[in-house]
């Protein structure tokens, strides 16, 4: 008991230091900060300092793991948390995923600058076109996707006209990496009912949409905090 008690302490400890140190740094402000430096340049920096805090919280989780096999490793009842904490990490995403899928991959279409403002527009890759292309790879039955090798989880936010995706920059093309049953997710993609927009835009406006079976992928465990909002203790 008293092992156990150790491991789930040490993993809310953990889960709060690091979201508070995520959450200042989110928090900011770039023009408060560097008023006098060039926004490109001050994005560029704060990219640069969330990839140091993604790396110390690798280092973290590592950490988490070494005390949390000891702990399983002298008290049987921990091994059982330990079990099913593991098998949480897999569904949360926490753990990288391997196995045969589909590659989606969405480009802005190459309109010349003469054309109508509409026009270009709609052959431009918008975040909803990825939350799309989420959406019905998830009905497909789906078990893991990643985006430009990023881990998509129930805390994944992709927002903005310049997308976002865990908080880093993407630009296209972006290259979508859906780990489930191939058949079902071509097939559901393939379908001319599903991703209807994105399949008209590709016809009239040049951008791109291509999918591809795939035998064997590689998603990464997704490297970002977890927000906790509310938590409930398993007694």
């Amino acid at each position: 008991m008293r092992t156990s008690l150790i491991l789930v302490l040490s993993t809310l400890v953990l889960g709060l230091f690091v979201g508070v140190q995520w959450q200042t740094q989110a928090q900011r402000s770039p023009i408060a900060t560097r008023y006098s430096a060039d926004l490109a340049d001050a994005a560029a920096q704060m990219q640069r300092e969330q990839d140091g805090l993604r790396e110390e919280l690798a280092t973290l989780r590592v950490e988490l793991d070494g005390i949390q096999e000891q702990a399983a490793s002298l008290d049987q009842s921990a091994a059982g948390l330990k079990t099913r904490i593991d098998e949480l990490r897999d569904e949360a995403g926490l753990r990288p995923l391997s196995g045969e899928g589909v590659v989606i991959t969405l480009d802005d279409g190459r309109l010349p600058a003469s054309a109508p403002r509409r026009s270009i527009e709609l052959a431009i890759v918008h975040s909803q076109d990825i939350t799309d292309v989420f959406n019905a790879a998830w009905k497909a039955g789906a078990r893991g996707i990643a985006v430009n090798g990023e881990r998509v989880t129930s805390a994944t936010a992709c927002v903005g006209a310049t997308i976002r995706i865990n908080g880093r920059l993407m630009s296209p093309p972006f290259r979508l990496t859906v780990v489930g049953p191939a058949g079902d997710l071509f097939a559901r993609l393939r379908d001319p009912v599903e991703l209807g927009d994105l399949k008209r835009r590709s016809e009239l406006y040049g951008l791109r949409l291509e999918i591809e079976s795939a035998p064997t992928l590689e998603l990464p465990a997704y490297a970002g905090p977890i927000p906790v909002r509310r938590a409930v203790p398993d007694l």
